[in-house]
């Protein structure tokens, strides 16, 4: 596996709309005009660009990509970082996500997008890698952009935005949790149903394990599974975003 020393940094991206929006930037120490990686674009949970994302960023900034994390919340308010193993956090968390606009929020990443072509140490492949609402995003993403691939792991109410399948044209790799606390059973079974018939799309329901299974350190992260969702998306990655 490869494992490079990597710089961060904190960029500002200029909004489409006016004003610009900071993220958060990882990358292998030799990437440069002539050195050239893929970049993955981190979608934010909503806890806004904490330590578990910017722990995602550098680790596949390790394994040879550069990695861009939008503060997607700045509309709102810009800096937002939480801890979800706090109660009084968590339940900030969910006013933030009652007050996010999505629509929005696809704006800002698709100017990320075109941003990360535009940066001299692209290779001009771009992925997506969601989580929770990132899931979500990466999923419509997918749908509303040339991204040339995208993961979503447990996106939420995916089942009700099912005919935006029909635009998405670029591989998709989405992990499903299989006791998701919000994506239930029945909901579960409409997504991997109605998104079948797209041969672009592969879903995996990993059994037995709550939303955020894959959030390291979270208070249902599964170890086994984790690392199943995570070799599966390493390999899909590889595939589809290296030369």
């Amino acid at each position: 596996m490869i494992n490079k020393n990597i710089t961060t940094k904190e960029i500002k991206i200029p909004a489409y709309d006016g004003d610009a929006f900071k993220a958060y930037v990882a990358m292998p120490d030799d990437a440069s005009n002539s050195n050239q990686y893929p970049v993955i674009i981190v979608i934010q949970e909503i806890f806004g660009i904490n330590q578990v994302m910017r722990d995602i960023c550098d680790q596949y900034a390790a394994k040879g990509y550069v990695t861009i994390c939008p503060d997607l919340f700045w509309r709102i308010k810009p800096g937002i970082e939480l801890d979800d193993n706090k109660e009084e956090e968590l339940q900030r968390a969910f006013e933030l996500f009652s007050q996010f606009s999505t629509e929005l929020g696809l704006e800002d990443l698709k100017t990320t997008l075109g941003y990360s072509r535009n940066m001299p140490v692209s290779n001009k492949k771009i992925g997506a890698l969601g989580f929770c609402l990132g899931g979500k995003l990466s999923y419509m993403i997918s749908a509303h952009s040339d991204i040339n691939a995208s993961v979503s792991y447990y996106g939420v109410n995916i089942q009700t935005m099912l005919g935006l399948s029909k635009k998405i044209n670029t591989p998709l790799l989405m992990h499903i949790a299989g006791e998701d606390e919000f994506t239930d059973k029945e909901a579960q079974n409409e997504i991997i149903e109605g998104l079948s018939g797209n041969e672009n799309i592969t879903t995996y329901r990993y059994e037995g394990v709550d939303h955020a299974f894959a959030r390291n350190n979270g208070k249902h992260y599964d170890k086994e599974a984790a690392e199943l969702a995570n070799k599966r998306t390493d390999e899909f990655l590889k595939e589809h975003l290296h030369d």
